[in-house]
């Protein structure tokens, strides 16, 4: 929705500029931005006073008018329109202008007179489809501003982005009330003064009801000898700052309306409305009605109607009908204002497929109990606009009353979930600014108006603090924990962390049955002794598994012999071997296996196909246990009978487990059947972990490239062991990117690139302090493995 800025000071005084306030609405929750309402090609399109016109000496049906475009600058143009005519100010399409539709504005000369730019139509500028004539500006317009300046009236045009519970802040009235509250000012709402007649509104008018759940309120007024005439200039600009294209002034002053209070109104003219009722109904099956925009729509029972004695003339909420509709004839008018259910609004908006500014609102919620507010400030409007008399007193049925919700709210509650000391005053102060009632000193007894539908809780009135507050007010510490007695991590919450985590990438877990035969006993982790049963079911169940293997590879051949080549599976569970110094004589552990194959990324037409390896094994497995437990695991090359390209790896002083390119098992094949990984899962994973929130760091990281050439032989961990040791506290993180051994590298040796993150939370680092880190690292690297420094980016 957008918003005027001039609009929103005629209910509060405003010392921001635009962007200022923009700014102090998105910090209390109504996201704003300013936008430009015109099209970039109307600021060549200059407002141009007509100083003579005289007929085309070799054309009868075209003129040679002498315009005045600011400052006594006159532009010789030629122009066809019928209207045309001396005194009038017009828009002019000066040289260079270029139109959405390609057209450019050249000098041109015209039956051999030149004409230095183009007069335009309504059309021509998008504003209308009329192509008729001319488009006539208003006597005040003055010469020499751009239409953009001229439209808008120098105001600038503000878009909120409302979350949608907030339905009481789509109307001006609305936003400028939370402005108020922000700014501890007053709100100025326009007082009504209507003159009416004598003739009661009651006598010419009824209004049934036939189903008061989907229409709780609905009220009507008679405006009666109104003219229909175009909008003054302050009208159409208000609405063009909105984005609303001016129609006439009874339409315009219903859209004004609108855009004020955020409640929908419509207007009828009134002779199309038959026996002097209007009767609200759900549509029968296959019902029909011609709509505003001109299309018949066939009904169903879940449309509510606005229907007068014999016929629909409107869809509820949702657009007026075709038949009822406001002309330039029209001398008599009903108005129209209402509560409609915001699931019946829906309902029909979606079963017609339409989408309006009215039914926007109702399926929010509109104030029930500012229905008559809004019908009276609707007719005072129009006969200020069109002239007229309002009947006296407003026809209002409202069967059962809509009443404020009461909500008790308690202060050192909020300030207990806010973690503030806001006194209970400011709090008062707040809740009356935001147009809420209160009664008490410590706890108040809070009573919200109907226009705020949202609140219905104690704590959506502590959002509401919090949020006048204003959020940047409320202390936050430098880091604040949550103990782990708070959310405890035991041995089945780090299984269920594993498992969420490892599914949420794609893996599928499978359950190996834990008895094996004797000879199932692989020995991924050296030469441990299986335990045997006493009385096996079977000699294929006749010991326990001493690793996860024997079931991941029969999973896994399986489906790859099913042409499931794709894999990436995985199994948690327990393995046990024999151990003769425990009381037992036997040990049991929690064991993870992971297995690819295949693609780890598939073929599409943006990307290429990449086959799972190693290194995506080592990444997952580091992610995991990195990202679930704040653990690191280094990796450590590893000569293995299973396995070929074999890592160790290590957490902390432990080996637990092994990863590699499992070999088939044909001994005369050198092909793989995926790539492996099992782990053995420590009794204390996860346990005495401090989770430690921080501030999103305000100050900007920075970056730098540190390519160097070193000893091939030399691992990865090592070299990363060094960088982390001479970094100093300012490292953010450091990742390896490239690795390049070519023609220009000796042999023996590798060039590496790494790129090296550095941040301070508490300030912006200097080129001073990076470089001190820098050559640190460097000088690190050169004292343990001779390395030498290439480039440094």
């Amino acid at each position: 929705m957008n918003i005027s800025y001039k609009w929103l000071q005629e209910y509060i005084d405003i010392d921001l500029n635009p962007v200022e306030l923009a700014e102090k609405l998105t910090a209390a929750g109504l996201e704003a931005n300013l936008v430009d309402q015109f099209p970039e090609f109307y600021r060549s399109i200059k407002v141009g006073h007509v100083i003579s016109q005289e007929k085309h000496p070799d054309a009868d049906k075209l003129s040679v008018c002498q315009v005045d475009l600011g400052a006594g600058e006159l532009h010789q143009i030629i122009c066809g329109a019928p209207n045309v005519a001396q005194g009038q100010n017009v828009a002019v399409a000066t040289i260079g202008t270029v139109f959405p539709t390609g057209l450019k504005i050249k000098k041109a000369k015209l039956r051999g007179v030149m004409s230095h730019g183009m007069i335009c139509s309504e059309s021509e500028l998008e504003l209308s489809t009329d192509h008729s004539g001319i488009m006539v500006l208003d006597s005040a317009a003055q010469p020499g501003i751009d239409m953009t300046e001229y439209l808008s009236g120098g105001d600038v045009s503000i878009e909120l982005d409302l979350t949608p519970d907030r339905s009481d802040a789509l109307g001006h009235i609305g936003v400028a009330r939370d402005l108020a509250a922000l700014m501890g000012k007053s709100l100025k709402i326009p007082e009504l003064n209507l003159t009416e007649a004598q003739a009661e509104t009651a006598d010419q008018i009824s209004v049934e009801i036939l189903d008061p759940q989907a229409c709780p309120r609905y009220a009507t007024r008679l405006v009666r000898n109104i003219k229909i005439s175009p909008s003054p200039t302050w009208l159409r600009q208000r609405l063009q700052a909105v984005g609303i294209r001016s129609i006439n002034n009874v339409v315009d002053a219903a859209n004004y309306v609108l855009m004020e209070t955020g409640h929908p109104l419509h207007t009828f003219d009134l002779r199309y409305i038959e026996g002097g009722k209007i009767r609200v109904r759900l549509a029968v099956e296959r019902e029909k009605i011609t709509t505003l925009d001109g299309k018949e729509r066939e009904l169903d029972d879940r449309v509510l109607l606005i229907c007068d004695d014999v016929k629909p003339i409107a869809v509820a909420g949702v657009m007026g009908g075709e038949n009822s509709e406001v002309k330039d004839d029209t001398t008599d008018l009903l108005l129209e204002s209402a509560y409609f259910d915001p699931v019946v609004v829906r309902r029909g908006a979606r079963k017609l497929q339409l989408a309006t500014d009215a039914s926007h609102r109702f399926e929010r919620g509109t104030d029930p109990n500012g229905i008559p507010y809004a019908l009276d400030r609707l007719a005072g409007l129009i006969v200020d606009l069109a002239g007229g008399e309002i009947t006296r007193g407003q026809v209002d049925a409202y069967p059962v009353e809509i009443k404020p919700v009461q909500v008790d709210f308690r202060v050192e509650r909020c300030n207990k979930i806010l973690g503030t000391k806001i006194p209970a005053a400011e709090m008062r102060h707040i809740l009356i600014g935001l147009g809420m009632d209160i009664v008490g000193a410590e706890t108040f007894l809070v009573t919200v108006p109907t226009f705020r539908p949202d609140i219905t809780r104690e704590i959506d009135l502590i959002e509401e603090i919090g949020r006048i507050h204003g959020y940047d007010n409320i202390p936050v510490p430098e880091h604040f924990s949550i103990a782990n007695k708070m959310s405890p991590v035991t041995p089945d919450t780090a299984r269920e962390k594993i498992i969420d985590q490892l599914a949420a990438i794609g893996f599928n877990q499978i359950y190996g049955n834990s008895l094996v035969s004797v000879d199932e006993h692989p020995a991924v982790f050296g030469a441990e002794e299986a335990l045997l049963l006493a009385n096996p079911l079977s000699r294929d169940m006749a010991s326990i598994r001493t690793s996860l293997m024997v079931g991941l590879v029969k999973a896994a051949e399986y489906n790859l012999n099913r042409r499931q080549t794709d894999l990436k599976l995985f199994e948690l569970g327990q393995v046990s071997t024999t151990d003769p110094g425990s009381e037992t004589g036997a040990k049991e552990r929690s064991h993870l296996v992971l297995f690819l194959a295949g693609n780890i990324q598939v073929q599409q037409w943006s990307q290429p196909a990449v086959s799972a390896d190693v290194f995506h094994m080592k990444g997952i497995l580091f992610s995991l246990f990195n990202g679930l437990f704040k653990e690191q695991l280094y990796f450590k090359p590893l000569d293995h009978a299973l396995f070929s390209n074999a890592l160790e790896i290590v957490l902390g002083d432990s080996t637990i487990g092994v990863l590699g390119d499992l070999k088939e098992a044909s001994e005369t094949s050198e092909a793989r059947l995926g790539v492996y990984c099992e782990v053995y899962l420590p009794a204390d994973l996860g346990l005495g972990q401090t989770i430690k929130y921080e501030k999103v760091p305000a100050f900007p990281t920075v970056e730098r490239d540190l390519s160097f050439m070193i000893d091939g032989a030399v691992r990865h961990d090592d070299i990363d062991k060094i960088i982390n040791e001479n970094a100093g506290k300012y490292l953010l993180y450091s990742r390896l990117y490239d690795i390049y051994e070519g023609k220009s590298i000796a042999s023996g040796k590798k060039s590496l690139t790494f790129r090296l993150v550095f941040q301070n939370q508490k300030r912006t680092l200097t080129e001073k302090e990076i470089d001190k880190d820098f050559r640190r690292i460097l000088k690190g690297l050169e004292g343990a493995y001779n390395a030498t420094l290439r480039e440094a980016i």
